[in-house]
């Protein structure tokens, strides 16, 4: 028989309270370890995320400095300073979101192209000029494969928070003479011409393209290079207006396929329709921004000023009345061993757009002492003493500190070339005033030459000096046939954007003075190149009783392709052939 001790009701309710009690602890100690873990957790991704974000912003800020290395690196090789014509390292810093940065660079090129480089470290590459034409020119082009870092040193980085971005990118620079392109504009491009025209080589513009031609007439591109970093609009920018003529444009085929009014850019409501269209239609010979095209960088007006590259660089020196030879640096007066080569008008010849008499310096390419000194200096056995870049500009005599036309008061003086039938060599010719070539021009005994000037006026073999103000087209003479065998580089008055006054457009870059009357030709073999917006002659185009248009018979010259003597001379246009990003693990700091 069983016996049943009493349960002690007190000694029950302390067991349930210590049963209480460990239940509790034990749920606070697991509440507390969810806890801690989700802590843990969500400290954890707090850091991953925080990391991802400074990443992120890391990498932006890389890209950004690179990008403004890359333009640093093209704007000063357009400009004559090749960061890295000494080293095979160069240095800078870029301004981002208004902080100061520093990048660093290395070329590559010795070690991808090794033993194809030339004197200054570029590899030159011979290219068909047109490659719709087989048979046709070639050029060189010359290019050079660089690699940017962020940063003082190449595994600088650039560190945000707790992350580093070690993003690096690689271009291979591309440059070639401007003066390989038929046209070439560092602004939008009109090619409005009212009389049918055709223009021969290659065409770019750093801006829009409007273009257009007389009712019933009839534009010819005849290029396999019709591009600009902007977009083509088939219409007058100056007042959106449209042309009846047609427009040809050649496709890689080397057919020519017609631009209507309703097949430019607008006439597409998504850019990428725009693109379908314009590559089947061309096959790629017309290229916008909306294809990637990129800009060409160019040299900016500095370069022709009185302290600019070419003053710089010059082998004779033209300053008034006087004549210098550049030797080794020193320029020595050789006024008196070729008086009759410089002049200073008495008469100053009126110029009816600027509405102004010009006092000019006036060069007579013809005078035989001259012609003799340059064919001498060319010949000896000292190449410092070769003549090909000549440098002429007027001042103020004294001349004052630091002179600049461009921005004093009531100054407007002038160059005029004269005689320059026949030329002692191949020369160009530069300055920061207008310059006036008056009549046939090295059409003897054709040499490779070009003009360099704030504004590049056309005077015809039949020009004098008789014009005055207030004179209308009855008033003064006719021109003549006249001849120009010459590459353009020249300042304009641009069509503000929006519309307003036109420019003059492409037909009317080289600026003319005189009763053409449609019938006499100006006949111009060259290259039509337009860098920056003129800063002396600066009166707009359009104005009554200037001139009548000539004849307009103008033609690339593939002479230029091949002007060894001068090809190293003249402006250079710089792009990017292609470009490489490469990025490395984005690090914490202290993370290798």
């Amino acid at each position: 028989m069983n016996s049943h001790k009493p349960v002690d009701p007190q000694q029950n309710l302390k067991s349930q309270r210590g049963t209480a009690l460990f239940v509790t602890v034990f749920m606070t100690l697991v509440l507390g370890l969810i806890s801690a873990a989700t802590v843990a957790t969500t400290l954890t991704r707090s850091k991953d995320s925080r990391f991802q974000l400074d990443r992120l912003h890391a990498r932006s800020l890389a890209e950004a400095i690179l990008d403004a290395a890359q333009k640093q690196i093209l704007v000063r090789t357009a400009n004559f300073d090749d960061p890295f014509a000494n080293a095979t390292i160069a240095t800078g810093t870029v301004n981002v979101g208004g902080t100061s940065y520093a990048w660093n660079a290395e070329d590559l090129t010795p070690s991808v192209y090794p033993g194809n480089l030339d004197e200054n470290g570029w590899r030159s590459i011979e290219v068909l000029y047109d490659s719709t034409d087989t048979g046709g020119p070639t050029q060189t082009i010359y290019t050079r494969v660089v690699q940017l870092y962020p940063g003082i040193a190449p595994d600088s980085g650039v560190e945000i928070g707790i992350a580093k971005s070690h993003l690096k990118r690689t271009i291979e620079v591309q440059r070639n003479p401007l003066f390989d392109f038929a046209i070439f504009y560092d602004d939008d491009l009109e090619l409005l011409p009212g009389p049918s025209m055709t223009f021969e080589g290659k065409v770019h513009a750093n801006g829009d393209i409007y273009v257009g031609v007389g009712g019933s007439k009839t534009l010819t591109i005849d290029s396999d290079y019709f591009r600009c970093t902007g977009e083509i609009f088939r219409e007058r920018k100056n007042n959106g207006s449209t042309t009846g003529g047609n427009v040809k444009i050649k496709n890689a085929d080397g057919d020519f396929r017609s631009m209507a009014s309703n097949q430019d850019f607008e006439a597409f409501n998504d850019p990428q329709d725009w693109v379908d269209f314009a590559d089947d239609r061309w096959g790629g010979t017309v290229q916008t921004g909306s294809h990637g095209v990129l800009t060409q960088n160019a040299p900016d007006i500095g370069s022709i000023a009185n302290n600019g590259h070419y003053r710089n660089t010059a082998d004779l020196v033209f300053h008034n009345d006087r004549v210098y030879h550049v030797v080794d640096g020193v320029e020595l007066d050789i006024t008196s061993q070729i008086p009759g080569v410089i002049s200073e008008s008495d008469d100053d010849m009126y110029d009816a757009r600027e509405e102004t008499y010009v006092p000019l310096t006036e060069i007579d390419l013809s005078d035989s002492n001259f012609q003799s000194y340059v064919t001498s200096a060319n010949s000896d056995s000292n190449p410092n003493n070769d003549i090909h870049q000549v440098y002429a500009y007027r001042s103020p005599d004294p001349e004052p500190g630091s002179w600049d036309p461009g921005v004093a008061n009531n100054w407007f003086e002038g160059i005029r070339l004269t005689n320059g039938s026949k030329l002692p060599a191949d020369l160009l010719f530069v300055s920061e005033d207008p310059i006036y070539v008056q009549g046939d021009f090295n059409t003897n005994n054709k040499k490779t030459s070009a003009v360099i000037s704030d504004a590049v006026n056309l005077l015809s073999n039949n020009w004098d000096d008789d014009r005055e103000p207030g004179d209308d087209y009855n008033d003064f003479d006719s021109a003549s046939e006249t001849t120009y065998n010459m590459a353009i580089v020249t300042g304009n008055v641009r069509t503000p954007d929006g519309g307003g006054d036109y420019s003059g457009g492409l037909e009317n870059l080289p600026r003319f003075h005189e009763r053409w009357g449609g019938s006499k030709a100006a006949n111009i073999n060259g290259a039509f190149i337009n860098l920056f917006q003129s800063r002396v002659a600066t009166e707009r185009w359009g104005k009554s009783g200037v001139y009548k248009p000539p004849k307009r018979n103008w033609y690339f010259d593939e002479d230029l392709l091949n002007s060894s003597a001068l090809r190293d001379l003249f402006p250079q246009a710089v792009g990017i052939d292609r470009l490489v990003w490469e990025e490395g693990e984005s690090l914490l700091p202290g993370v290798q």
